[in-house]
């Protein structure tokens, strides 16, 4: 299996994000313009789109939360714990993420939609194949 490398394509600045949080329109809660380190909680949002950057600012994936369930500490921070406790390269290339917070009255296809448009204007795939298929003989 193959780790990925999450280089990113651009780099997410001050004014990209407010561009960004626009397009959640009547969605948003209130933007927050400031990347917030791994690890450290965003609030208590509970529908999010959260962009990962790496040691460069470059967006590397952007991905969503619709918990089912109330949390004790904000969405995107608890999704974004998930991904770096699974994943080797996550841990040691994402240092920093943006959030996009959503009204909790957010629809879902609302939120899937939110994460491809953004996703689409940063350059970035929603999905990252990490395995190589194995060749059939």
């Amino acid at each position: 299996m193959t780790d990925t490398t999450w280089t990113g394509v651009v780099a997410v600045t001050d004014d990209r994000y407010a561009m960004l949080a626009r397009l959640a329109g009547q969605w948003i809660v209130e933007p927050q313009p400031e990347p917030i380190p791994i690890g450290e909680d965003s609030g208590y949002e509970d529908k999010a789109i959260y962009i990962a950057v790496n040691r460069n600012g470059n967006a590397c994936y952007c991905g969503k939360t619709r918990p089912t369930r109330a949390l004790n500490r904000g969405a995107a921070a608890t999704r974004l714990s998930q991904h770096i406790n699974r994943s080797t390269s996550k841990r040691d290339e994402w240092v920093e993420y943006w959030v996009i917070p959503l009204r909790d009255a957010t629809p879902d296809h609302v939120v899937s939609a939110l994460e491809k448009t953004v996703a689409a204007r940063l350059g970035i795939p929603l999905v990252h194949r990490t395995r190589i298929p194995r060749r059939r003989t």
